[in-house]
Formats: C-alpha cells, sequence, structure tokens
C-alpha cells in the first residue's frame, strides 16, 4: 500500500474534524454513537486505489445496507492544493446527480494507464471524453476554479490527520464522536472483503 505521508505534505497542518465537514446528514442515528459514514481516502495515482475499485460496487452496496453514507476522498499527489485539478474536479462534480462516480472512474483509469493530467487544460479535455454529458468548460469556470473545491480537499485533510492516515487506500468510519481508522491487512481482494464485513456486522 502506498503512504500518504508525502501526499499529505502540503495540507498537515490542517487538524481536526467535525461530522459537519463531510457535509453529512446531521440527523443519521441520532440517538446513539454507531457510525454515520464511511469515507475511503485514496489518491488517483495509487495502484492499490486503482485495484480497490473493482470492489467499489460491493462496498458500497454493503455501506448502503448497513446505512451509511458513503464517501470517497481522494486527496492530490506530486502537488499543492490550488493545482490539484483532478481532486477540485471530482469534489465539483458531487453537486451534479450521477456524474462523480464516473469522474472517479475517468481519473483512476488515467493514473492506471499513466495519461498525465497536470493542467487545467488536460483535466477538462480529459473529462470532456469520458465523462461527455457534462458541458465541462462551462461547469469549470463557476465550480472547478471556485475556491469550495479546495476548501472540499482541505476538509478531507482534516480527516485524514484525524484518522491517523498512514496509506492508500484507507477507510474511516465516522461517527459523532469518532474518527476510527479501520485496520486493514492482507491484499487488496481481503482488505475490501474485511470493510464489507465490518459494515455486514454493525
Amino acid at each position: 500500500m502506498i503512504s500518504p505521508t508525502r501526499l499529505l505534505h502540503p495540507i498537515r497542518r490542517i487538524l481536526g474534524v467535525t461530522v459537519a465537514t463531510l457535509g453529512l446528514a446531521a440527523g443519521a442515528h441520532a440517538g446513539n454513537d454507531q457510525p454515520l459514514a464511511l469515507v475511503e481516502f485514496a489518491s488517483f495515482d495509487c495502484p492499490h486505489c486503482q485495484a480497490m475499485d473493482k470492489h467499489h460496487s460491493s462496498i458500497q452496496a454493503a455501506v448502503e445496507a448497513a446505512g451509511l453514507e458513503y464517501r470517497y476522498a481522494p486527496l492530490p499527489s506530486h502537488t499543492g492544493l490550488e493545482r490539484a485539478w483532478r481532486e477540485r474536479a471530482f469534489y465539483a462534480s458531487r453537486s451534479i446527480p450521477g456524474v462523480a462516480n464516473d469522474v472517479r472512474k475517468a481519473f483512476l483509469t488515467a493514473g492506471e494507464t499513466g495519461v498525465p493530467l497536470k493542467d487545467y487544460d488536460d483535466v477538462l479535455a480529459h473529462l470532456q471524453l469520458h465523462v461527455p454529458q457534462v458541458r465541462w468548460n462551462e461547469f469549470a469556470d463557476d465550480h472547478i476554479s471556485d475556491p469550495s473545491s479546495v476548501e472540499a480537499i482541505e476538509r478531507a485533510a482534516r480527516l485524514a490527520g484525524r484518522a491517523g492516515l498512514r496509506e492508500y487506500p484507507a477507510f474511516v468510519a465516522v461517527s459523532r464522536s469518532e474518527v476510527k481508522l479501520l485496520s486493514l491487512s492482507g491484499d487488496v481482494a481481503e482488505r475490501a472483503e474485511a470493510v464489507i464485513k465490518y459494515l455486514e456486522n454493525l
């Protein structure tokens, strides 16, 4: 598994997290300390994260069966937040129903095949090719370029810092009073199965 220490370097100063930083439904599981959400931390450049994507639908189904919310939280590699255009585009795309999953897959595939997406224009061109149902040039000006897309990465970084993230991919269960990094071992398939079993036992 890949260590996020270098990837988190530009944002290591960010500490602390609340449930609100994830944008979770405030009323979910009210009155107890059961998990509210499962958050998967990843890097689009991480081979293990790319392999974990094969288990994404199974994990998502288990999350839904457990009555939790699911959040995919990519963090940038090799760049600062302002130029993290893939991650900024992903977080911005969550405002369009049904699109973020396609964006996630497009960026993971680019990482897996070595497609360089360092620049803003390259990211938009890639999205236009692989997620053509959105007019990305129009969307980008108001959403991807907006400071709110950087703030979304910062919120994910706060949660990663609170959880003590050490490697990707990582799964974190968030309740009202606790941020719990799931202890996983084995290869990607074994880790995915362990996450599903955790959810089934809630």
